[in-house]
């Protein structure tokens, strides 16, 4: 009688033969071809990767503004099928800011997805005192100076032009040194009642500009209603140039 060589060998622990030999003979041919030809994705390139969305999104959320993402570790005992066509985006709930959760997922050939912690370094101009300003300081264009600095909050809340201050009462005492917020100042109107403005959508990869007018006067980084043409009111974040940004 004939016998399968492959049964004859694993049946046979005693015979002499190669150990490489054993695992194929003795392996499911199926499973071990499988297990071959389907290619683990890289945990360390899709981190990498992520890390670059990441900057891309927050240079054009914030043109003019350094960012250094950094994204967390991996469960090691993820064993995700090799991707070729990986998106990103933001986890629900979660804004683009110094640090949240990501979504990355496989289009093909696989379909998979994977959340990721994250962390973005942001750092960019704005405006500093030169010298301890008391309370009710009307500022000067002496009093102030631009530097870069490391953004602790979004860097829309940090001031960058001289324009938007010079004239501004100081509402606490800020410290030399210290960067110039719009909430720590009673600045001068940058959009009035009225006014025709140009309304600034800029979201993930994509910014759109239309016109309004404004329903409330407001000074840099103030809240501001804004009717469109269609007649729609839009909510957004008064301009120094006098424009509204809108951030969905």
């Amino acid at each position: 009688m004939i016998q399968n060589s492959s049964s004859y060998f694993c049946r046979n622990p005693f015979m002499p033969i190669p150990r490489f030999l054993v695992l194929l003979f003795c392996l499911p041919w199926p499973a071990a071809a499988a297990a071959a030809a389907e290619p683990i994705q890289d945990g360390q390139v899709l981190r990498q990767l992520g890390g670059v969305w990441l900057e891309q999104q927050a240079a054009l959320a914030w043109p003019g503004v350094a960012a250094r993402a950094q994204t967390g570790a991996m469960d090691e005992r993820l064993r995700l099928a090799a991707c070729r066509d990986l998106q990103f985006s933001l986890a629900a709930g979660t804004r683009l800011g110094k640090a949240g959760s990501m979504k990355a997922q496989c289009m093909a050939p696989v379909r998979w997805s994977v959340y990721l912690g994250f962390q973005i370094h942001l750092s960019g101009p704005a405006l500093v005192a030169r010298r301890e300003l008391p309370v009710r300081t009307i500022l000067a264009a002496a009093d102030v100076e631009v530097r870069n600095i490391d953004y602790e909050q979004s860097p829309s809340a940090y001031l960058n032009d001289m324009s938007q201050v010079v004239g501004a009462r100081a509402n606490r005492r800020i410290p030399a040194g210290q960067p110039l917020l719009a909430e720590g100042l009673s600045l001068p109107p940058a959009i009035n009642a009225g006014q025709r403005v140009r309304i600034v959508v800029r979201g993930i990869g994509f910014s759109v500009d239309q016109e309004g007018s404004a329903l409330n006067t407001a000074a840099a980084g103030e809240a501001v209603r804004v009717k469109t043409r269609e007649g729609r009111i839009v909510h957004g974040t008064a301009q120094g140039d006098g424009s509204v940004l809108i951030q969905p």
